[in-house]
Protein backbone atom coordinates (compact mmCIF):
# COMPACT_ATOMS: atom_id res chain seq x y z
CA UNK A 1 0.00 0.00 0.00
CA UNK A 2 2.79 2.47 0.88
CA UNK A 3 4.48 1.91 -2.45
CA UNK A 4 1.15 2.26 -4.53
CA UNK A 5 0.58 5.75 -2.69
CA UNK A 6 4.20 6.51 -3.13
CA UNK A 7 4.08 6.02 -6.60
CA UNK A 8 0.61 8.27 -6.88
CA UNK A 9 2.26 11.01 -4.96
CA UNK A 10 5.52 11.26 -7.48
CA UNK A 11 2.76 10.96 -10.34
CA UNK A 12 1.60 13.53 -9.00
CA UNK A 13 3.95 15.69 -7.85
CA UNK A 14 5.97 14.87 -12.05
CA UNK A 15 2.69 16.07 -13.63
CA UNK A 16 2.42 19.15 -11.70
CA UNK A 17 6.24 19.77 -12.67
CA UNK A 18 5.36 19.19 -15.94
CA UNK A 19 2.30 21.13 -16.07
CA UNK A 20 4.25 24.35 -14.42
CA UNK A 21 6.74 24.13 -17.21
CA UNK A 22 4.36 24.31 -20.10
CA UNK A 23 1.70 27.03 -18.40
CA UNK A 24 5.01 29.53 -18.19
CA UNK A 25 6.61 28.34 -21.49
CA UNK A 26 3.50 28.69 -23.41
CA UNK A 27 4.60 25.23 -25.43
CA UNK A 28 7.53 22.90 -24.96
CA UNK A 29 8.19 20.10 -27.34
CA UNK A 30 8.79 16.81 -25.31
CA UNK A 31 12.21 16.97 -25.34
CA UNK A 32 11.96 20.76 -23.98
CA UNK A 33 9.79 19.94 -21.37
CA UNK A 34 12.12 16.99 -20.24
CA UNK A 35 14.89 19.44 -20.23
CA UNK A 36 13.41 22.22 -18.20
CA UNK A 37 11.33 19.71 -15.60
CA UNK A 38 14.34 17.56 -15.34
CA UNK A 39 11.95 14.14 -16.15
CA UNK A 40 12.70 11.84 -18.44
CA UNK A 41 11.92 11.45 -21.61
CA UNK A 42 9.78 8.65 -21.21
CA UNK A 43 8.03 9.78 -18.42
CA UNK A 44 7.58 13.30 -19.78
CA UNK A 45 5.57 11.09 -22.89
CA UNK A 46 3.66 8.95 -20.53
CA UNK A 47 2.26 12.14 -18.55
CA UNK A 48 1.43 14.23 -22.00
CA UNK A 49 -0.29 11.28 -23.43
CA UNK A 50 -2.37 11.04 -20.43
CA UNK A 51 -2.89 14.76 -20.28
CA UNK A 52 -4.09 14.91 -23.77
CA UNK A 53 -6.50 12.28 -23.47
CA UNK A 54 -7.81 13.83 -20.24
CA UNK A 55 -8.24 17.29 -22.68
CA UNK A 56 -5.67 19.06 -20.18
CA UNK A 57 -3.14 19.10 -23.15
CA UNK A 58 -2.38 19.61 -26.86
CA UNK A 59 -0.16 19.15 -29.51
CA UNK A 60 0.58 20.41 -32.38
CA UNK A 61 3.41 20.28 -35.07
CA UNK A 62 5.80 23.69 -34.73
CA UNK A 63 5.14 25.75 -37.81
CA UNK A 64 7.59 27.71 -39.50
CA UNK A 65 11.46 27.73 -39.89
CA UNK A 66 13.65 25.25 -41.00
CA UNK A 67 13.78 21.53 -40.09
CA UNK A 68 15.58 18.41 -41.12
CA UNK A 69 12.62 15.69 -40.71
CA UNK A 70 10.13 16.13 -39.64
CA UNK A 71 8.78 19.14 -37.42
CA UNK A 72 8.86 18.80 -33.71
CA UNK A 73 5.58 18.63 -31.96
CA UNK A 74 5.00 21.24 -29.03
CA UNK A 75 2.70 20.94 -25.84
CA UNK A 76 0.63 23.49 -24.77
CA UNK A 77 -2.40 23.80 -21.89
CA UNK A 78 -5.77 23.04 -24.07
CA UNK A 79 -7.06 26.75 -24.09
CA UNK A 80 -10.94 25.47 -24.53
CA UNK A 81 -10.82 23.34 -21.65
CA UNK A 82 -9.20 25.42 -19.34
CA UNK A 83 -11.19 28.75 -18.83
CA UNK A 84 -10.83 30.25 -15.62
CA UNK A 85 -13.20 33.53 -14.23
CA UNK A 86 -11.62 36.27 -12.42
CA UNK A 87 -13.75 39.31 -11.02
CA UNK A 88 -11.46 42.21 -10.23
CA UNK A 89 -12.67 44.91 -7.90
CA UNK A 90 -10.68 48.73 -7.87
CA UNK A 91 -12.29 51.92 -6.38
CA UNK A 92 -14.67 52.77 -9.28
CA UNK A 93 -15.19 49.72 -11.24
CA UNK A 94 -15.62 45.53 -11.23
CA UNK A 95 -14.15 43.84 -13.88
CA UNK A 96 -15.19 40.25 -15.09
CA UNK A 97 -14.29 38.17 -17.70
CA UNK A 98 -12.89 34.66 -18.52
CA UNK A 99 -8.68 34.08 -18.51
CA UNK A 100 -7.50 31.38 -20.96
CA UNK A 101 -4.29 29.40 -20.26
CA UNK A 102 -2.37 32.59 -22.36
CA UNK A 103 -3.80 34.73 -20.73
CA UNK A 104 -6.03 36.25 -22.92
CA UNK A 105 -9.22 37.41 -21.86
CA UNK A 106 -13.05 36.15 -23.31
CA UNK A 107 -16.26 37.33 -22.46
CA UNK A 108 -15.47 40.41 -20.76
CA UNK A 109 -17.45 42.85 -18.77
CA UNK A 110 -17.20 45.56 -16.81
CA UNK A 111 -19.32 47.13 -14.61
CA UNK A 112 -19.21 50.76 -12.23
CA UNK A 113 -19.47 50.90 -8.46
CA UNK A 114 -23.34 51.19 -7.28
CA UNK A 115 -23.84 54.86 -7.09
CA UNK A 116 -23.59 57.01 -3.52
CA UNK A 117 -21.99 54.61 -1.47
CA UNK A 118 -19.36 52.28 -1.56
CA UNK A 119 -20.63 50.54 2.10
CA UNK A 120 -19.26 47.07 1.83
CA UNK A 121 -22.84 45.86 3.04
CA UNK A 122 -24.35 46.28 -0.14
CA UNK A 123 -21.06 46.50 -2.36
CA UNK A 124 -20.34 42.26 -1.64
CA UNK A 125 -23.88 40.85 -2.37
CA UNK A 126 -23.60 43.40 -5.52
CA UNK A 127 -20.37 42.03 -6.68
CA UNK A 128 -21.87 38.01 -6.02
CA UNK A 129 -25.13 38.98 -8.07
CA UNK A 130 -22.59 39.98 -11.10
CA UNK A 131 -20.30 37.06 -10.72
CA UNK A 132 -23.34 34.63 -10.74
CA UNK A 133 -24.99 36.49 -13.56
CA UNK A 134 -21.94 36.34 -15.30
CA UNK A 135 -21.18 33.04 -14.88
CA UNK A 136 -24.57 31.45 -15.81
CA UNK A 137 -24.37 33.53 -19.24
CA UNK A 138 -21.38 32.15 -20.44
CA UNK A 139 -21.66 28.59 -19.20
CA UNK A 140 -21.86 27.71 -22.42
CA UNK A 141 -18.35 28.11 -22.88
CA UNK A 142 -17.70 25.69 -19.48
CA UNK A 143 -15.19 27.83 -17.59
CA UNK A 144 -13.45 25.79 -14.76
CA UNK A 145 -15.07 25.41 -10.97
CA UNK A 146 -12.42 28.21 -9.73
CA UNK A 147 -12.77 32.01 -9.98
CA UNK A 148 -10.04 34.37 -9.25
CA UNK A 149 -10.99 37.13 -6.64
CA UNK A 150 -9.28 39.94 -6.89
CA UNK A 151 -8.92 43.44 -4.90
CA UNK A 152 -7.21 45.68 -3.15
CA UNK A 153 -5.40 46.43 0.24
CA UNK A 154 -4.01 43.80 2.88
CA UNK A 155 -5.96 40.56 2.83
CA UNK A 156 -6.47 37.32 4.76
CA UNK A 157 -5.88 35.12 1.74
CA UNK A 158 -6.68 31.89 3.72
CA UNK A 159 -10.55 33.26 5.28
CA UNK A 160 -10.76 35.43 2.33
CA UNK A 161 -11.27 38.75 4.25
CA UNK A 162 -10.78 42.12 3.43
CA UNK A 163 -8.59 43.33 6.57
CA UNK A 164 -7.64 46.67 5.14
CA UNK A 165 -8.46 48.72 2.02
CA UNK A 166 -7.53 52.44 2.27
CA UNK A 167 -8.92 53.48 -0.59
CA UNK A 168 -12.89 51.70 -0.49
CA UNK A 169 -12.40 52.99 3.35
CA UNK A 170 -12.89 49.28 4.61
CA UNK A 171 -11.95 47.06 6.73
CA UNK A 172 -12.49 43.67 8.10
CA UNK A 173 -14.90 42.51 5.16
CA UNK A 174 -15.05 39.17 4.49
CA UNK A 175 -16.11 38.95 0.77
CA UNK A 176 -15.11 35.47 0.34
CA UNK A 177 -17.90 34.06 2.82
CA UNK A 178 -20.61 36.28 0.57
CA UNK A 179 -19.31 34.72 -2.98
CA UNK A 180 -19.81 31.03 -1.51
CA UNK A 181 -23.24 31.26 -0.11
CA UNK A 182 -23.79 32.96 -3.14
CA UNK A 183 -22.57 30.43 -5.53
CA UNK A 184 -21.39 27.14 -3.16
CA UNK A 185 -20.64 25.20 -6.14
CA UNK A 186 -17.58 27.36 -7.02
CA UNK A 187 -14.00 27.57 -5.51
CA UNK A 188 -12.25 30.80 -4.93
CA UNK A 189 -8.87 31.96 -4.60
CA UNK A 190 -8.28 35.51 -3.45
CA UNK A 191 -5.34 37.80 -4.62
CA UNK A 192 -4.12 41.45 -3.99
CA UNK A 193 -5.01 43.59 -6.91
CA UNK A 194 -0.97 44.98 -7.13
CA UNK A 195 0.35 41.32 -6.55
CA UNK A 196 -2.07 39.65 -9.14
CA UNK A 197 -1.06 42.08 -11.83
CA UNK A 198 2.71 41.40 -11.09
CA UNK A 199 2.12 38.23 -11.72
CA UNK A 200 0.18 38.77 -14.88
CA UNK A 201 2.42 41.07 -16.60
CA UNK A 202 5.55 38.43 -15.44
CA UNK A 203 3.99 35.77 -17.27
CA UNK A 204 2.61 37.76 -20.20
CA UNK A 205 3.92 40.78 -20.13
CA UNK A 206 7.32 40.21 -22.20
CA UNK A 207 9.28 39.33 -19.02
CA UNK A 208 9.14 35.70 -18.96
CA UNK A 209 13.39 35.61 -18.86
CA UNK A 210 13.28 37.99 -15.99
CA UNK A 211 13.34 35.41 -12.86
CA UNK A 212 13.21 38.73 -10.25
CA UNK A 213 10.70 41.56 -11.15
CA UNK A 214 9.20 44.68 -8.91
CA UNK A 215 6.00 46.34 -9.72
CA UNK A 216 4.86 49.33 -8.53
CA UNK A 217 1.68 50.17 -9.00
CA UNK A 218 0.21 54.17 -8.78
CA UNK A 219 -3.45 54.57 -8.84
CA UNK A 220 -6.35 55.27 -6.31
CA UNK A 221 -3.93 53.54 -3.91
CA UNK A 222 -0.50 53.19 -4.45
CA UNK A 223 1.01 49.43 -3.97
CA UNK A 224 4.15 47.09 -4.97
CA UNK A 225 4.61 43.75 -5.80
CA UNK A 226 8.14 41.88 -5.99
CA UNK A 227 8.37 38.25 -7.95
CA UNK A 228 11.43 36.83 -6.39
CA UNK A 229 13.23 33.94 -8.27
CA UNK A 230 10.22 33.30 -10.16
CA UNK A 231 7.72 33.12 -7.51
CA UNK A 232 5.91 36.00 -6.16
CA UNK A 233 6.58 37.10 -2.64
CA UNK A 234 3.86 37.81 -0.19
CA UNK A 235 5.62 38.24 3.22
CA UNK A 236 4.06 37.50 6.52
CA UNK A 237 0.41 37.97 6.55
CA UNK A 238 0.37 38.39 2.64
CA UNK A 239 1.42 41.99 3.26
CA UNK A 240 4.51 43.19 1.45
CA UNK A 241 4.25 45.58 -0.69
CA UNK A 242 2.17 48.30 1.06
CA UNK A 243 4.38 50.71 0.12
CA UNK A 244 1.77 53.03 -0.06
CA UNK A 245 1.48 53.67 3.74
CA UNK A 246 5.27 54.66 4.30
CA UNK A 247 5.97 57.93 5.69
CA UNK A 248 8.18 59.89 3.40
CA UNK A 249 7.06 63.35 5.11
CA UNK A 250 6.33 63.21 8.85
CA UNK A 251 5.27 67.01 8.35
CA UNK A 252 3.00 65.84 5.18
CA UNK A 253 -0.68 65.24 4.72
CA UNK A 254 -2.94 63.12 6.62
CA UNK A 255 -3.58 59.94 4.94
CA UNK A 256 -6.86 57.68 4.73
CA UNK A 257 -5.20 55.28 7.29
CA UNK A 258 -4.57 57.60 9.72
CA UNK A 259 -0.56 58.20 9.68
CA UNK A 260 0.86 61.31 8.41
CA UNK A 261 3.01 61.96 5.13
CA UNK A 262 2.13 58.62 3.38
CA UNK A 263 3.31 57.86 0.06
CA UNK A 264 -0.27 57.51 -1.25
CA UNK A 265 -1.06 60.89 -0.38
CA UNK A 266 1.05 62.68 -3.27
CA UNK A 267 0.54 60.47 -5.70
CA UNK A 268 -2.38 58.85 -6.77
CA UNK A 269 -4.93 61.17 -9.59
CA UNK A 270 -7.70 61.49 -6.34
CA UNK A 271 -4.78 63.15 -4.49
CA UNK A 272 -3.13 65.40 -7.62
CA UNK A 273 -7.01 66.49 -8.38
CA UNK A 274 -7.29 67.98 -4.90
CA UNK A 275 -4.28 69.62 -4.31
CA UNK A 276 -4.73 70.73 -8.13
CA UNK A 277 -8.15 72.33 -6.92
CA UNK A 278 -6.90 74.54 -4.67
CA UNK A 279 -5.62 76.93 -7.82
CA UNK A 280 -8.21 75.46 -10.25
CA UNK A 281 -11.66 74.36 -9.07
CA UNK A 282 -13.56 71.99 -11.02
CA UNK A 283 -10.18 70.73 -12.78
CA UNK A 284 -10.58 67.58 -14.22
CA UNK A 285 -7.57 64.81 -14.74
CA UNK A 286 -7.35 65.83 -18.72
CA UNK A 287 -7.89 69.72 -18.18
CA UNK A 288 -4.53 69.28 -15.39
CA UNK A 289 -2.83 67.85 -18.14
CA UNK A 290 -3.75 70.30 -20.79
CA UNK A 291 -2.39 73.19 -18.39
CA UNK A 292 0.82 71.43 -17.79
CA UNK A 293 1.50 71.54 -21.59
CA UNK A 294 0.59 75.31 -21.19
CA UNK A 295 3.56 75.26 -18.86
CA UNK A 296 0.69 76.81 -15.76
CA UNK A 297 3.49 77.25 -12.97
CA UNK A 298 1.46 75.40 -10.30
CA UNK A 299 0.15 72.19 -11.89
CA UNK A 300 3.73 72.30 -13.62
CA UNK A 301 5.40 72.41 -9.67
CA UNK A 302 2.72 69.48 -9.07
CA UNK A 303 3.64 67.29 -11.86
CA UNK A 304 7.22 67.51 -11.28
CA UNK A 305 6.66 66.26 -7.43
CA UNK A 306 4.90 63.36 -8.55
CA UNK A 307 7.34 62.68 -10.69
CA UNK A 308 9.54 62.94 -7.88
CA UNK A 309 8.14 60.48 -5.33
CA UNK A 310 7.91 58.31 -7.95
CA UNK A 311 11.59 58.43 -8.97
CA UNK A 312 12.43 57.86 -4.73
CA UNK A 313 10.05 55.15 -4.72
CA UNK A 314 11.58 53.28 -7.37
CA UNK A 315 14.94 54.03 -5.66
CA UNK A 316 13.64 52.93 -2.49
CA UNK A 317 12.19 49.01 -4.20
CA UNK A 318 15.48 49.06 -6.22
CA UNK A 319 17.40 48.91 -2.97
CA UNK A 320 15.33 46.61 -1.41
CA UNK A 321 14.85 44.08 -3.49
CA UNK A 322 17.53 44.19 -6.49
CA UNK A 323 15.41 43.13 -9.09
CA UNK A 324 16.25 43.04 -12.45
CA UNK A 325 13.31 44.77 -13.55
CA UNK A 326 11.63 47.48 -11.65
CA UNK A 327 8.27 48.02 -13.53
CA UNK A 328 5.36 50.68 -13.52
CA UNK A 329 1.87 50.69 -14.00
CA UNK A 330 -1.71 52.10 -12.89
CA UNK A 331 -4.02 54.78 -13.47
CA UNK A 332 -1.77 57.68 -13.05
CA UNK A 333 0.32 56.53 -16.02
CA UNK A 334 -2.39 55.72 -18.04
CA UNK A 335 -4.19 58.81 -17.67
CA UNK A 336 -1.29 60.76 -18.02
CA UNK A 337 1.58 59.88 -20.24
CA UNK A 338 3.40 62.79 -20.34
CA UNK A 339 4.35 61.10 -16.47
CA UNK A 340 5.71 57.89 -17.54
CA UNK A 341 8.05 60.37 -20.21
CA UNK A 342 9.24 62.32 -17.36
CA UNK A 343 9.77 59.76 -15.13
CA UNK A 344 11.62 57.88 -17.70
CA UNK A 345 13.71 60.65 -18.49
CA UNK A 346 14.80 61.95 -14.75
CA UNK A 347 14.30 58.37 -12.25
CA UNK A 348 18.15 58.22 -12.38
CA UNK A 349 18.91 61.20 -10.58
CA UNK A 350 16.84 59.73 -7.41
CA UNK A 351 18.71 56.70 -7.59
CA UNK A 352 22.26 55.66 -5.77
CA UNK A 353 25.47 55.76 -8.13
CA UNK A 354 25.50 51.75 -7.62
CA UNK A 355 22.11 51.08 -8.53
CA UNK A 356 21.93 53.72 -12.27
CA UNK A 357 22.50 50.64 -14.26
CA UNK A 358 21.64 47.62 -12.07
CA UNK A 359 17.82 47.53 -13.37
CA UNK A 360 15.64 47.97 -16.13
CA UNK A 361 12.60 50.42 -15.83
CA UNK A 362 9.68 49.41 -17.83
CA UNK A 363 6.05 50.00 -18.08
CA UNK A 364 3.01 47.81 -18.19
CA UNK A 365 2.29 45.89 -21.13
CA UNK A 366 -1.18 44.90 -19.87
CA UNK A 367 -2.73 47.80 -18.61
CA UNK A 368 -6.41 47.69 -16.36
CA UNK A 369 -6.88 44.30 -17.08
CA UNK A 370 -3.82 43.03 -15.61
CA UNK A 371 -5.23 41.85 -12.28
CA UNK A 372 -8.37 40.54 -13.94
CA UNK A 373 -5.80 38.44 -15.33
CA UNK A 374 -3.77 37.78 -12.67
CA UNK A 375 -6.94 36.34 -10.98
CA UNK A 376 -7.58 34.21 -14.23
CA UNK A 377 -4.27 33.11 -13.53
CA UNK A 378 -4.49 31.95 -10.39
CA UNK A 379 -7.61 29.95 -10.59
CA UNK A 380 -5.89 28.19 -13.50
CA UNK A 381 -2.88 26.79 -10.88
CA UNK A 382 -5.66 26.09 -8.76
CA UNK A 383 -7.38 24.00 -11.37
CA UNK A 384 -4.09 22.49 -12.28
CA UNK A 385 -3.56 21.24 -8.60
CA UNK A 386 -6.78 19.73 -8.26
CA UNK A 387 -6.35 17.91 -11.95
CA UNK A 388 -3.17 16.45 -10.65
CA UNK A 389 -4.78 15.66 -7.29
CA UNK A 390 -7.08 13.63 -8.95
CA UNK A 391 -4.60 11.08 -9.87
CA UNK A 392 -5.16 7.40 -8.35
CA UNK A 393 -8.69 8.38 -7.03
CA UNK A 394 -10.34 7.65 -10.72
Amino acid sequence: MTQKTDRIRAQRGNTRLLLSAIHMAGELSRAQAAEVTGLKIMTVGRIAEDLIGRGILQEREKEGGSHVGRPPKLLSLKEDGLLCAGMALDRDMLQLGLVDPRGRIHAYTSVPLPEGSIDPDQVTPWMADHLARFLEEHRDLNPRGTVGIVVPGILDIQQGEMVFAANLHWDHVPLLPVLRERMPAYDFVFENDVKAAALAEYQFGGLQDCRNLVVLSVGSGIGAASIVDGALYRGKSNMAGEIGHITINPAGKVCVCGKVGCLQTYLSPGTLLTEARTVHPEITMPEMFALFQKGDPFITALIHQAVEYISIAVNLLANTYAPEVVLLRGELLRRGPVIKRLVADTYREKLNWYMTDAFSLRFEQLGVSAPLTGGGILALERELDRLCGSYGKQ
